[in-house]
Formats: C-alpha cells, sequence, structure tokens
C-alpha cells in the first residue's frame, strides 16, 4: 500500500465505505461489492478546513464541513471523503494512486466523484471525470489535499483541504479484509463508537454506542427522517414506565436546554431536544464531553471522535 498513511498502525476509523462505497466506488475497479471489501485495506481520517468545493461548476466551499476521509484499496485504488452540510450528504474524489514525487508527497488520479445524498432509497451516482489528486505527509504538519478534475461536459470538480496539522485517525482493514464476507452493510467501529443499522426499523435507522464504563453507555440514534437521539443506558437502572426524570445535559461544561426525559425501558432513558435548532448533533460533534447529571448521579462521556462517528453513522441510515 503506497499510501503515506501507511507506516502507522491503523486503528478504529469510519467505515462509510463498507455500505456505499460497495455500490458506487467499485463501478470502476471490481466487478462485485465483495470482491471490493476484500480489497479495502484501511481509512484514515483527518481534521482541518475545506477550503473548497466545486461540483458540476457548482460551489459547495460554504457547506463542506471540516473532516476528510481517505479510504484505501490494495487495488491501488483510494478515495477521499468529506461531508457536505449537516444532513449526511457525502462526496467522494476517487481514483488510482500515482506516484511519489518524494518520501513525503503522493500523486493520485482522479477517475470519479461520487455523491450519496444520504436518502433511503436514493442510491449513491458517480460521473466520471478526468483528472488528478495530490497530498503531503500529514505527520510532518498542516498540510494542503487538493484534487482538479472535468467531467465530459467541462464542468469543473474541486476539492481542497487544508488539515490542522494533528495526527490522522486511521484503521486496519488488512487483517480483516479476508473475511470482509461476515461484515455487514452498515456496521462501523469509530473511535470507540460502534454502530449498525437497526433490523426492520420503517425509518431506516442506525444506533452506534460509546461504553462509558461495564454498566453505562451512551446510544446515538439517527434515522431517515433526519432524528438524531441521545439515549442512556445503565445497567443498574429500573425506572418505571412514565416515571418523571428531572436531569440536565451539559457540552463541555455548558448547560444544553432539553426538552424533558423519557423512560424507554428500565435501563435506559431518552432525552428529549427540542426543534431542529435545539438539535443535539451540532454540540455533540464539537464537544469533547457530555455529562448528564441527575439527582446525585453524573455520568460523564468522552466525546472523542463524535464528529467522525456522527458521519459514519448518517452513512449507515438506510443501508
Amino acid at each position: 500500500m503506497a499510501s503515506i498513511f501507511s507506516d502507522r498502525l491503523f486503528r478504529k476509523m469510519l467505515t462509510h465505505w463498507l455500505c456505499v462505497a460497495a455500490g458506487a466506488l467499485v463501478l470502476s475497479s471490481t466487478p462485485t461489492a465483495a470482491q471490493d471489501l476484500s480489497n479495502l485495506t484501511g481509512m484514515a481520517s483527518l481534521s482541518g478546513d475545506c477550503e473548497r468545493l466545486v461540483a458540476a461548476g457548482n460551489n459547495f466551499s460554504d457547506d463542506c464541513n471540516g473532516l476528510i476521509l481517505q479510504s484505501i484499496y490494495k487495488t491501488g485504488r483510494t478515495g477521499f471523503t468529506v461531508t457536505v452540510g449537516d444532513k449526511g450528504v457525502v462526496m467522494t474524489f476517487s481514483g488510482m494512486e500515482g506516484a511519489k514525487p518524494d518520501a513525503d508527497s503522493q500523486l493520485q488520479s482522479l477517475d470519479k466523484v461520487i455523491l450519496n445524498l444520504g436518502i433511503e432509497g436514493v442510491p449513491p451516482t458517480a460521473t466520471d471525470v478526468t483528472g488528478g489528486c495530490a497530498y503531503s505527509n500529514p505527520y510532518n504538519g498542516p498540510m494542503t489535499i487538493s484534487c482538479q478534475g472535468v467531467d465530459s461536459t467541462g464542468d469543473a470538480y474541486l476539492l481542497q483541504f487544508r488539515t490542522d496539522g494533528s495526527e490522522p485517525k486511521i484503521t486496519d482493514l488488512s487483517d480483516a479484509a479476508s473475511g470482509a464476507s461476515s461484515t455487514k452493510p452498515g456496521e462501523f467501529s469509530v473511535a470507540g463508537w460502534t454502530g449498525a443499522p437497526i433490523k426492520d426499523d420503517p425509518d431506516g435507522g442506525c444506533l452506534m454506542t460509546k461504553d462509558v464504563n461495564a454498566k453505562v453507555a451512551l446510544m446515538v440514534y439517527a434515522n431517515g427522517n433526519e432524528a438524531f437521539q441521545l439515549n442512556l443506558y445503565n445497567k443498574d437502572w429500573n425506572f418505571e414506565e412514565g416515571a418523571r426524570i428531572d436531569a440536565d445535559i451539559l457540552f463541555d461544561g455548558t448547560t444544553f436546554p432539553i426538552a424533558g426525559v423519557e423512560v424507554r425501558n428500565p435501563n435506559v432513558l431518552t432525552l428529549l431536544g427540542g426543534g431542529e435548532e435545539e438539535g443535539f448533533q451540532t454540540p455533540f460533534e464539537a464537544s469533547s464531553e457530555l455529562v448528564f447529571r441527575m439527582g446525585r448521579e453524573q455520568i460523564t462521556v468522552d466525546l472523542g471522535g463524535s464528529r467522525a462517528a456522527a458521519v459514519a453513522l448518517w452513512s449507515c441510515v438506510g443501508c
């Protein structure tokens, strides 16, 4: 694997590709989804600033978020994925790894731009383009990932992402690749978060979980109706249905308004947010810590990796 990320041991990171890449990215590299998953060897995420994003000549720079993902295949295919807005839309610039001008630089061809709207029943679309990408070693500090291409009508496709200098969060799938057939579509593991589709959910929902300790966990649910719901599990709780719960939550020490707390079952409480503007997703992604307080009980959840986990959760929805 020629990627500049290959000299680091990959850890838990986004597996968005297990759901959508098999149906879109594989169009030009492998004949079946199963074969493509068997070729997926690793993924890496980097935080920073999406400086420019253009697709089919349309400028989406203002809606491009501050996280980029690279997927790496043993076939030599790689892809850079960014999220657009906060509704689960993702865009991927895909091609084949090329030359290394020096030890800290990497070139990549660009032959497809893939768009997944994150809407149940709407498959990803792939546009053939001609162009290239270039990037450098992220372990040497801030660097720029740049992709430029044009489609058959001459419309431009551009991606320019400046990293903040932090090390990439990475996943090694090389060992798992040989057993990829046992991986179910939509399942993912990201920085301590694990998630999967909920069977028979009519809204195409997915649930991801992060353990606080052996008895306590935070569970986040999202679905095709744009729900983003926080739930807390405690093995020792034994709430009765309809019980009144007085509690509050804090993101990074700041109290966040909630409409109430609902008993989902004896061991699970669901936090009720307000409308979209008072939703949980924005503070969830932007914060490093969530604190739930209920009387004398306090639960503290490390939200590290929450932004990448939220991207994976929305990518899981509808799988």
